[in-house]
């Protein structure tokens, strides 16, 4: 199985210090993959890019999926975005959320077009309602929003959602966020990881699961 992880910073793995939530979830594949002795392949490849929307997303996608298509390789996709999507500059909103929720539609279609194995999963909250980097406001309230709308195409479409702002309230915020207060630092992705972990292995199903 091949799993593709498309989303922005966060999945990246920005600012962790050791390893992001994806990355570990590569390094527990890879240990699957040695301990069935080569019975149980498991890739995971890492598509987050820096500052990207559910626009842009969408736009690469095709590109991103050509390029690892195998026929010995079935696909698995995860899918994590949003925050760059409801934040503002100058007042301006980056993807509309009518815009948003049609991006979160064509995203889904694409995705069909190569496996019926998707997963969604959240971003962390906030630490503050109203955060200002790089002249653009990040609104903790809208991103609220943007989620709720998420989930309600994922529901109808029969899709997973793995929610991770509850784990992280449930956590408490302040040793789970970087200098910036708004990327995960080490521990914020490991409980991330350990949150996406249960759920991808319900996708991947019990011949290659744990």
């Amino acid at each position: 199985m091949r799993i593709l992880v498309f989303g922005d910073s966060i999945v990246y793995g920005s600012w962790a210090a050791e390893h992001g939530w994806v990355d570990l979830l590569k390094r527990e594949a890879h240990k699957r993959t040695i301990e069935s002795e080569g019975r149980t392949k498991l890739q995971v490849l890492n598509l987050g890019i820096s500052s990207d929307s559910s626009t842009k997303i969408l736009k690469r996608m095709p590109n991103e999926i050509e390029s690892r298509s195998s026929a010995s390789w079935p696909f698995l996709f995860v899918f994590s975005f949003g925050t760059n999507d409801q934040r503002t500059t100058d007042g301006q909103v980056e993807t509309p959320i009518e815009q948003f929720e049609a991006n979160v539609t064509a995203i889904i279609c694409e995705a069909r077009l190569h496996t019926d194995k998707i997963l969604f999963v959240g971003t962390p909250p906030m630490t503050q309602p109203v955060a200002v980097l790089k002249n653009q406001e990040y609104s903790d309230a809208r991103l609220k929003e943007y989620e709720e709308r998420l989930v309600a195409i994922l529901k109808a479409e029969s899709i997973p959602f793995v929610s991770i702002r509850p784990v992280f309230e449930q956590a408490g915020f302040g040793s789970l966020y970087a200098y910036d207060h708004a990327h995960p630092n080490d521990a914020g992705h490991k409980l991330i990881a350990a949150t996406v972990l249960p759920e991808l292995d319900k996708l991947l199903g019990s011949s290659v699961a744990r």
